[in-house]
């Protein structure tokens, strides 16, 4: 299905025939006096899809066509002192700014490769290529690829990109990418009002937004642009005693848990009074990015009079800033148009932390540090305080993009029903086609399953799923189907506890030795490195490819997992799918709780 939406800008007078104004031809022109052409943005959900669409455009006959790829640092860092580290843009953005004298030598060389010409002709990426190909160059060029990929967007026809770097405010920002009368295509469109709710959400702990305050309050003292961070200082004072103060209002709803949650109106109420108006944000938002500025000023370095850079924010506070002012941007817009769509959730819990005891003096007032292999680490635990801002209307982020770019295509084989979805989003395709499947309905069959091979009733609610009649017989019936289907067998479960648990079950019944007879058995990691899952995932097709002893191979996974969504299964790696109950959202989630609540109505239908 297709989803087409058309801006009012594709109504103006083309530039190429007389009905052009002298005004619009300016318009339609860039700061050379070219011709502007709108640029694709093909957004999707993963980077797995992303190498599949490239995969595809290769073989068409725009294979050649300008394009860069977008991605994270996690897929595209090559120097080897970032990559390895979870911190990669933290130690990124270390480097750039050289705080311990040390700078990237690979960013330095991203000149090598920051041109299509060069890159197509020079080094021999003429045809659609992948984010692995440009990593392979940088490596080989020692060049960066992350920054490549960025600086190639400006000569790109079309560029492709995780769907979220299009919808969260935050990373168009960071990224660099303006959309203004653009073209979006956005693909497995079906996943646009989870990632839309997401990007115009915000959650930070108290210590966060403590240690934030205490960076702003170090630059107030230092007298550093002090009229700019003052300002923003007292902010994070307001919001953490109130935060504070709250406490008190806040209901348990569990072991070690309590929360309080308000909706948006109130909740600028209460902003209101402490100070934080639509004037008082405007002003905090023009300091935040004064303060962001890079600047020189002369100072003294080693007795002489030189320039030196002011000092600025680190990453970590400005993130926090930016996020909280993105959030607040979206309740105060359009007088406040957007606020019923926000829910503000205060909540304590706890957490346990390994802690090293301080070291303690002898009698004689001296220190002894025990060695480190003796030094007992104890068990702490820690209250933590989180405020959410929760955005429950995916119109709210897909509002910024309705409002400038040319159009937007949204591709899915599920958006059905139309109507329900074009409301959600607040925008009026106005083309839509609902396309017949690519296979013949003769070749395949989707049906349920009500019983199993011993006649027993297949129910896969809580209550079923914890008895063992239930666990054997559904694995009775995923037996028979890998006996009776060839080749590549996938099984969906609603959760990662449910796989354990039907996992311990079969190894304790034998089961699980005769599913290893017949296919090669692969289960879906719960968390692990994305090359552990590329492993994985590359001995589940080697067993179905090769057949070594046994026929084919059975991937057992999790709906919404690494595996349901983004992945190429085509042909014999899935002549079957079973899928066992359904992935109801948990419902002890607060916040799945007020999306239920939005979305019911006030019948609670």
């Amino acid at each position: 299905m297709v989803a087409y939406y058309v801006s009012d800008l594709a109504s103006e007078p083309c530039s190429r025939c007389p009905c052009a104004s002298a005004k619009d031809m300016l318009k339609d022109k860039d700061k050379d006096g070219r011709k502007k052409i709108p640029k694709i943005f093909f957004g999707t959900r993963t980077h797995k899809q992303i190498t599949q669409i490239a995969h595809e455009l290769k073989r068409t006959v725009y294979s050649g066509v300008h394009m860069t790829i977008l991605s994270s640092r996690d897929h595209t860092c090559v120097n080897a002192d970032v990559a390895p580290h979870f911190n990669r843009n933290e130690r990124c953005k270390d480097l750039l700014e050289a705080k311990d004298g040390r700078s990237c030598r690979y960013y330095h060389g991203v000149q090598r490769m920051r041109e299509q010409h060069t890159l197509q002709w020079v080094h021999g990426l003429r045809e659609a290529w992948d984010i692995e190909d440009l990593v392979t160059l940088g490596k080989r060029l020692r060049a960066c690829s992350y920054y490549a990929a960025r600086e190639l967007m400006q000569g790109a026809s079309i560029i492709f990109c995780p769907y979220n770097y299009l919808l969260d405010p935050m990373i168009r920002e960071s990224m660099e990418i303006d959309l203004a009368g653009q073209i979006l295509v956005l693909d497995e469109a079906h996943n646009i009002e989870d990632c839309a709710r997401e990007s115009a959400s915000y959650t930070l702990e108290l210590a966060t937004l403590q240690s934030s305050r205490d960076e702003l309050d170090g630059m107030v003292n230092s007298n550093v642009r002090r009229s700019k961070h003052e300002p923003l200082r007292d902010f994070c004072y307001v919001l953490i005693n109130w935060i504070q103060e709250s406490q008190e209002l806040l209901s348990e709803r569990g072991f070690e848990s309590a929360s309080k949650v308000w909706s948006g109106k109130d909740t600028l109420s209460i902003f209101h009074s402490l100070g934080i108006t639509a004037d008082t944000f405007s002003n905090m938002k023009q300091n935040l990015a004064s303060v962001l500025e890079k600047e020189e000023r002369v100072g003294v370095v080693n007795g002489k009079e030189d320039m030196v850079l002011v000092p600025t924010i680190g990453s970590s506070t400005a993130t926090v800033l930016k996020n909280l002012f993105m959030v607040l941007d979206y309740l105060y817009r359009d007088n406040c148009r957007f606020a019923e769509d926000y829910r503000v959730a205060l909540q304590r819990s706890y957490t346990w932390t390994n802690q090293v005891p301080p070291d303690v003096p002898d009698a004689q007032g001296f220190l002894v540090r025990p060695r480190a292999r003796h030094r007992q680490s104890i068990r702490v635990k820690r209250e933590v305080l989180t405020l959410s801002f929760w955005c429950l209307n995916p119109a709210v982020a897909f509002s910024d993009l309705s409002a400038t770019v040319h159009s937007i295509v949204l591709t899915s084989g599920t958006l059905s029903p139309m109507a329900s979805f074009s409301s959600e989003l607040g925008v009026k395709f106005t083309i839509q086609l609902e396309a017949n499947h690519v296979i013949n309905k003769s070749q395949v069959w989707v049906g349920t399953v009500g019983a199993g091979p011993q006649g027993q009733k297949l129910c896969a609610t809580f209550q079923h799923t914890e008895t063992y009649t239930f666990q054997d017989e559904v694995g009775a019936l995923l037996l028979h189907v890998c006996q009776v289907m060839s080749k590549g067998v996938l099984c969906f479960l609603p959760s990662y506890k449910m796989l354990d648990k039907l996992r311990m079950r079969w190894v304790d019944t034998g089961l699980w030795e005769k599913l290893e007879q017949k296919k090669t058995v692969v289960t879906e990691p719960r968390g692990g490195g994305k090359g552990d899952f590329d492993e994985l995932l590359q001995t589940y097709y080697d067993a179905i490819k090769y057949c070594e002893g046994r026929d084919g191979a059975l991937l057992i996974a999790v709906c919404r997992g690494k595996v349901s969504e983004g992945l190429d299964f085509t042909d014999d790696n899935a002549r079957a799918v079973v899928t066992i109950g359904i992935p109801f959202p948990n419902i002890k989630d607060l916040q799945q709780q007020r999306q239920c609540s939005l979305q019911r109505g006030p019948w609670g239908l």
